[in-house]
């Protein structure tokens, strides 16, 4: 079985604006968002085709929306977490989903390493970013080295992607929270 895996804001939009969420149907059965995931998602500035193709993938029940219910272990979790002095400053979606990543014994997926490395490193949460991701798709086979760079190119435009070419980060020894 495998474990599940909780998306944060940038990682999913990341493959809904580019429209490649074959990619990540090829490698998880489904993927959890949370409810404040889904509200960031569906915001004014979201633009309209992300916002499609997310309530499409909902309707056909590939992405799964997961509340935090008051006096559940993730709700206690996240409730410690936008508590604390030391992580006040990260955003409720990112939060949300390392709560339910760490209590559900699932996988964190997330661009914003600035905010998810401490977490990732204290609980020992296995961790993916859409450059990640990608690479691992590369790998498998699902993507020519051209096809990943294509992808790689259209993915600059978001600041959290590195800011390197597809083959300068796949050439690079550390791709994750681990320096």
């Amino acid at each position: 079985m495998t474990k599940p895996i909780f998306y944060d804001t940038d990682c999913l939009s990341s493959f809904l604006q580019i429209n490649r969420i074959d990619l990540l149907k090829k490698e998880y059965s489904k993927i959890i968002i949370s409810d404040k995931v889904k509200s960031e998602l569906y915001n004014k500035n979201t633009p309209d085709k992300v916002k499609k193709r997310l309530t499409l993938l909902i309707q056909e029940g590939y992405v799964e929306i997961k509340d935090l219910e008051l006096g559940s272990e993730e709700f206690d979790q996240y409730y410690e977490f936008i508590t604390d002095d030391k992580t006040e400053d990260i955003g409720k979606g990112e939060l949300s989903i390392i709560s339910l990543a760490i209590t559900k014994n699932g996988i964190l997926a997330s661009n914003n390493l600035d905010d998810v490395c401490y977490f990732v490193k204290k609980y020992n949460l296995e961790h993916v970013t859409t450059s990640k991701i990608i690479v691992t798709c590369y790998e498998k086979g699902y993507l020519t080295f051209d096809e990943a760079d294509n992808i790689w190119k259209k993915l600059l435009k978001n600041p959290k992607h590195p800011q390197m070419s597809f083959k300068d980060f796949y050439n690079k020894d550390d791709k994750m929270c681990y320096n």
